[in-house]
């Protein structure tokens, strides 16, 4: 049984390739319409348990290699075990002999049903080498942890080197029930309490939820949340070389200087988990009247190449920004400036919801299409996100 999960979406595509294509050949606006209309609606708390209720579970939990360098989603919705209780979806690992000690950390998300707020109660079993049952852990959960996908809460795992096997599953028993704050379920206790708003709301306990799994790299004990994929970008620059005073309250246009909005992509570094290196382009635009009353516009293409080295809460980088051609205008005049590449230095803070705080420098000289050339040493702020 094969599916995917879109929040709390899961929706099995049984349908044939031929019928497809045809479909597809025949009424192509209303196959897009009804793929849009299916990847936007999700199973109800009771068609999960329905759909659990006619699943196979598997004889026996079916482990599969702890995978290293893991960020993100786990199949536990793939495979069925059967409970005294009733059936749980469960993820199964083996850790293998002889490794040292191993930290994890699991997240379960909350999502939302009609306006109803549920998620996954992670029960983890943790085994020997023999598969005899060594601990089973009922997390407290608090969701305070913010990120772009919600909120969630995290669990932290530490695998001692007599642990072989882990299976991560949920309880039957507790399907349906509201998960309060006050209240314990099997040892777990639920806020959605977040400084400074205190607001505090019910949820459900869900057969099935949105959870991820943090794997240390190889030959790594601790897991690292990196900062690797796509990822968008607004910024807003200033520079040292000033072309037009504008009124107080609004900045100055300068060269390459004013907002721009750009998009990114982090590349993993093999055998640093803490590097990356970032390449992204930024289109800017700028315009404003000066003290003249004279209208100013400005436009150009940023691209960057930067070697980012990053810790927990905080990134720094260092590498090339390269500025295409661009025009200032000014009335009906206008100046020419020409491509300018120069070094360029980031420090970053991770904040909440994955918005991340910048700050940057970089050093260039432009030369316009006079022959003049301008130091136009550059400092701006941004944030960005990744997807």
């Amino acid at each position: 049984m094969r599916s995917r999960l879109d929040g709390m979406l899961k929706i099995p595509y049984h349908l044939p390739h031929h019928q497809l294509l045809l479909k597809i050949m025949l009424k192509p606006i209303l196959v897009t319409s009804l793929l849009f209309l299916t990847a936007c609606t999700s199973l109800s708390p009771v068609m999960q348990s329905q759909k659990l209720e006619t699943a196979e579970p598997d004889p026996e939990p079916i482990f599969e290699p702890l995978p290293s360098g893991h960020q993100g989603s786990i199949d536990h919705d793939e495979r069925v075990i059967n409970l005294p209780a009733g059936k749980s979806y469960y993820a199964a690992y083996a850790l293998g002999k002889g490794h040292g000690p191993i930290y994890l950390q699991l997240r379960t998300y909350l999502q939302s049903h009609n306006g109803v707020e549920g998620f996954f109660y992670p029960v983890i079993e943790l085994l020997d080498h023999a598969k005899r049952p060594l601990e089973t852990i009922k997390p407290q959960l608090r969701f305070t942890q913010q990120s772009s996908d919600g909120r969630y809460a995290a669990v932290p795992l530490q695998l001692s080197p007599e642990i072989g096997f882990i299976i991560i599953r949920t309880s039957p028993k507790l399907y349906g029930q509201e998960a309060s704050y006050t209240t314990k379920h099997e040892g777990a206790s639920w806020t959605y309490s977040s400084s400074p708003f205190n607001k505090r709301y019910p949820a459900i306990y869900l057969p099935v939820g949105k959870v991820e799994l943090l794997t240390p790299d190889e030959g790594y004990a601790v897991p690292f949340e990196k900062l690797r994929g796509m990822y968008w970008q607004f910024a807003i620059a200033q520079g040292g070389t000033k072309l037009a005073s504008t009124d107080d309250f609004i900045p100055d246009l300068t060269v390459a200087g004013g907002p721009s909005l750009g998009l990114g992509y982090a590349w993993p570094v093999y055998g640093r988990p803490y590097t990356t290196i970032r390449t992204q382009a930024q289109v800017g635009y700028y315009t404003a009247e000066d003290e003249d009353g004279v209208n100013n516009s400005l436009h150009y293409l940023t691209t960057d190449a930067l070697w980012v080295e990053s810790n927990q809460v905080s990134s720094l980088g260092f590498g090339l920004t390269y500025t295409t051609n661009h025009t200032w205008k000014y009335g009906k005049e206008e100046i020419t400036y020409d491509p300018a590449i120069g070094p360029k230095l980031i420090l970053e803070i991770r904040g909440a919801y994955g918005v991340t705080l910048g700050a940057s420098l970089a050093w260039q000289d432009f030369k316009d299409s006079s022959g003049k050339s301008k130091r136009n040493n550059q400092w701006g702020i941004y944030f960005n996100s990744f997807f």
